[in-house]
């Protein structure tokens, strides 16, 4: 190994970068290879960091026009670390269209994406994923005067999803292994769904818990509706990097399991989950407790 290589190891070692950190640098110095994230980031000493904009808490562009979010807190980590290394690093922070996200991954014209991204066997054939830091799902608001507290006296009921989501098939792989049936109605945005439940057309509007959680703390009379107990499918959100790159992986999960050894990942939970956050110029609270299946995600090695 080389001198240059050498300085790096110790350089990380005294600065008391976990054994995962510093492998991950190491593992992005080998001999001749196709060029790692990592190696082009310190030849540039610079890095793009991928964001949704409108993809509150996870990210978002905030009244400063910053990037921020739940998602954000963790990339600016792994930044963080990366600049340990190359301290005049610069970073670039790109909103990404919600179409063009895996294409900008696998490319590499993003070295990190940090948003509400599923980490979906589809989406691995292209990029790679780090541990969970979230995990989501399908849930359904109603309106708490119907009395309706389970889903399964939803059973023969209107349900509304907006259309081009995947929610319906989530609903769809639900009732295949659970016998009932419901009808279900396809409206062209969020605001046009959740005016089918408010007006009594349906009842039911099913969607990912986050965002519909967040729609229900939207609206003036958020005290009338309700969020079903059940979750009825499961998605691990993650941040995602290029394909198969070993150095980057082991950084970026090195970073996440500091986080929770320092308390950080429960902090930022907190932070943008439980705790009131500004979105729009107006406080909401989403209430969302850590679940245990992320509790469990996050202290695995």
């Amino acid at each position: 190994m080389s001198k240059m290589i050498d300085a790096k190891f110790n350089h990380l070692w005294r600065a008391s970068i976990p054994v995962a950190i510093a492998a991950a640098w190491l593992a992005s110095s080998g001999a001749a290879h196709a060029e790692t994230a990592l190696e082009k980031i310190k030849r540039q000493g610079h890095i793009t960091v991928g964001y949704r904009d409108d993809a509150a808490p996870f990210s978002f562009t905030d009244g400063q026009k910053n990037a921020a979010g739940y998602a954000i807190e963790y990339c600016n980590a792994v930044v963080a670390q990366i600049r340990q290394s190359v301290p005049n690093l610069r970073v670039n922070m790109r909103s990404v269209d919600v179409d063009r996200v895996m294409k900008f991954v696998n490319d590499g014209v993003v070295d990190l994406l940090c948003a509400n991204t599923s980490d979906t066997p589809e989406r691995r054939a292209l990029v790679s994923f780090s541990k969970p830091i979230f995990f989501d799902g399908v849930s359904i608001a109603v309106r708490k005067k119907d009395g309706i507290e389970n889903v399964d006296q939803l059973d023969g009921k209107q349900l509304v999803v907006i259309k081009t989501t995947t929610t319906s098939d989530a609903l769809d792989a639900y009732r295949q292994k659970k016998p009932g049936s419901w009808k279900i109605e396809a409206a062209l945005n969020p605001d046009a769904a959740f005016s089918q439940l408010q007006l009594g057309w349906v009842q039911g509007y099913a969607r990912d818990t986050v965002p519909l959680v967040l729609q229900m703390a939207s609206v003036a009379n958020s005290d009338q509706y309700a969020l079903l107990p059940q979750r009825l499918s499961t998605e691990s959100i993650a941040i995602a990097f290029r394909k198969d790159d070993a150095g980057m992986t082991a950084l970026v999960n090195g970073v996440i399991a500091n986080a929770v050894t320092s308390g950080k990942a429960n902090d930022w939970y907190d932070k943008w989950f439980v705790k009131p956050i500004s979105l729009g110029g107006k406080a909401k609270t989403l209430g969302i407790p850590m679940s245990a299946e992320l509790k469990v995600a996050l202290q695995a090695k």
